[in-house]
């Protein structure tokens, strides 16, 4: 995927979320600065599920009880650009995808993609094979992040 919106400007709500998951979830990752995605998420009731590459729900856990958490260990989890041999950002970018969102009324579920390979500069290539749906909420005139089931594998559809 490259940097452009898939979703056209007269789809306003999927192309606003795909703006929040994708485009600033990006600058968030790769920068580190919380502040660029702190108002996408909700104040109260967030929760992130890691499915730890299971389709099986009995292996999933509550591994983020509040957005303060999940920054926390997503911060930690940052990339060095320095480590890529190639410009980190458009790799990022070309290895994530959302081709679906579903809503209903005020609620909505998006279906994010990560799959490729970036080349590390040991000359190794990264492997990225999950996928996360994302549970938002339409909350003062904005769509905002409620939580995720996210490092699903990719086999079994999406």
């Amino acid at each position: 995927m490259s940097e452009a919106n898939p979703f056209a400007a007269a789809d306003a709500d999927r192309h606003a979320i795909w703006e929040m998951l994708v485009r600033r979830d990006s600058d968030f990752f790769l920068s580190g600065d919380f502040s660029l995605v702190a108002a996408d998420y909700v104040e109260t009731g967030f929760l992130g599920i890691d499915a730890a590459l299971s389709l099986d729900p009995a292996n999933w856990r509550p591994a983020y009880s509040d957005v303060d958490t999940y920054r926390d260990a997503a911060i930690a989890a940052r990339w060095n650009a320095a480590d890529f041999a190639e410009p980190l950002r458009a790799a990022w970018f070309r290895c994530q995808s959302i081709n679906r969102i579903d809503i209903n009324g005020d609620a909505a579920l998006a279906h994010k993609r990560i799959s490729g390979q970036i080349r590390r500069a040991s000359g190794e290539a990264m492997a990225l094979a999950w996928r996360s749906v994302f549970h938002l909420r339409h909350e003062n005139a904005a769509w905002k992040i409620a939580g995720f089931t996210g490092y699903l594998p990719l086999e079994g559809g999406m």
